[in-house]
């Protein structure tokens, strides 16, 4: 009976749950693009890297209001009662059952009916599968797997949603600047405009001056209108964010008063795996990708249930509770496929598959991942060194029209010229804010790369 005893527990040792291991990650050592290196922003909290009341405010609005997050988060609320339905099938169920039976029915006496009665009342607990091989175990992991996934894409939907607020909020503030902007171009041009006329009354100036200051009025004007369509848009988009109606946003804050912390660094690639949510719902899920596979193998085994029954069973309602009068019963089954035409084995291809497809797509979410940390930090460089040389191009066109006006009032040149000046001072100025507002959104696009300050301390480990 030795060499039985050793088979037993090699099945029983084959049959226990996987041990779940993460796939092989080439992770890059350091940042390409960036060469010093520091504590990463993500171990801070959003409002001390971005000190912005009013904006933090929105965001907090939005995360108790936006209707995509809450509906996210029933899914989630879903998800977890599958879970507890799949556990549930670990223990035995038991139902109370209670029956009388009165009934007139030919018996023994062939020349009269007879009344007879009986009654029963009981616990029942019927058919529970004995988890001896695990895969109810397994199939329980999954659906808890399932369930942690979704957490984690819940959280992933909360860091991307305060992004979103974010980015629409500054974009606000961009259209806000140009708008000023294009309000001051228009009121140095109507005064230009008044200019040329009096100068062209005055026979100095022809009508060809006097026409281009009202193109050029007209050009700054267009511009205006333009800039106001597009901020009613994005306040509107910022307001559906916001759980609100459409409609205007209140604000106080200037896109010129903003400024980025001086260094903003990303700490170190293998950190990253532990700071992004999408990366934990991936891992999640492959998890319970292993533990299907597991359960499908398992299909192959015997399955042993068992029913029982204890109660009291009386020919006679009255005599229900007296002595002798219990019962009981127990029904152990088992069963095995002997020919399913390869059902079994099918699924477990199914599974596999999954699972290798769910490895690949973990894979490709850390490389995402890596991808838009390097992209952040090549934004917030390059578009550091693009506002600077806006700022000169300005200085520069600013100085032009100066020095364009006077050369006209003296007469040694055309309108020409200061159309010219005034036209390429208006697209530098426009281009300088959506620089300083890119700038921002870049240091925004960096702390969401990096998980937005979330940690895997923040997740709620088991339901």
């Amino acid at each position: 009976m030795k060499w039985l005893s050793l088979i037993w527990i090699g099945v029983l040792t084959s049959c226990s749950s996987p041990d779940y291991k993460k796939p092989d990650i080439d992770v890059p050592k350091a940042w390409e693009q960036q060469g010093s290196q520091g504590p990463s922003i993500a171990d801070q909290k959003w409002i001390v890297v971005f000190p912005i009341d009013e904006l933090n405010t929105l965001i907090i609005e939005a995360l108790k209001n936006n209707s995509d997050l809450l509906i996210a988060a029933q899914r989630v609320e879903i998800v977890r009662a599958q879970y507890g339905i799949s556990r549930s099938s670990l223990f035995p169920s038991l139902d109370a059952n209670a029956a009388f039976v009165r009934q007139r029915a030919p018996g023994f006496n062939p020349e009269a009916n007879q009344v007879s009665e009986s009654a029963g009342l009981g616990l029942v607990s019927a058919a529970w599968e004995i988890d001896l091989w695990g895969k109810l175990r397994d199939q329980s992991e999954a659906a808890r797997r399932d369930y942690l996934a979704n957490l984690a894409l819940y959280q992933g939907a909360q860091v991307s949603l305060t992004a979103q607020v974010a980015t629409l909020y500054l974009d606000v503030l961009d259209l806000d600047n140009q708008i000023r902007i294009s309000k001051r171009a228009i009121d140095f041009r109507k005064k230009g405009l008044r200019v040329n006329q009096s100068r062209f009354d005055a026979g100095i100036a022809s009508i060809l001056d006097v026409r281009q200051a009202e193109s050029l009025l007209a050009s700054a004007e267009q511009v205006f209108y333009e800039q106001e369509r597009r901020l009613v848009l994005a306040e509107n988009a910022l307001s559906i964010l916001l759980g609100r109606n459409p409609g205007p946003i209140k604000r106080v804050v200037s896109l010129d008063t903003l400024n980025l912390p001086k260094e903003m660094y990303a700490g170190i690639p293998s950190e990253l795996i532990e700071r992004r949510p999408d990366i934990l719902a991936a891992q999640e899920a492959l998890t319970g990708a292993q533990a299907n596979v597991s359960a499908a193998k398992k299909e192959f085994l015997p399955s042993i249930s068992l029913t029982t029954s204890l109660g009291f069973a009386s020919p006679a309602l009255g005599a229900l509770f007296q002595g002798g009068r219990y019962a009981w019963s127990l029904q152990p089954s088992i069963s095995t496929s002997i020919f399913n035409a390869g059902r079994i084995q099918f699924g477990v291809d199914i599974a596999e598959s999954k699972q290798e497809a769910l490895v690949q797509e973990y894979k490709a979410k850390i490389r995402s991942a890596f991808k838009e940390v390097n992209d952040a930090l090549n934004n917030i460089r390059n578009n550091e060194f693009e506002r600077a040389a806006g700022e000169r191009v300005v200085q520069a066109n600013t100085a032009r029209v100066r020095a364009s006006r006077a050369r006209y009032l003296s007469g040694i040149s055309p309108f020409f010229e200061v159309l010219d000046a005034e036209r390429q001072l208006l697209d530098s100025e426009i281009i300088l804010s959506q620089l300083k507002r890119a700038t921002y959104q870049s240091g925004v696009q960096l702390y969401t790369a990096l998980g937005g300050g979330w940690n895997r301390s923040d997740f709620r480990a088991s339901p």
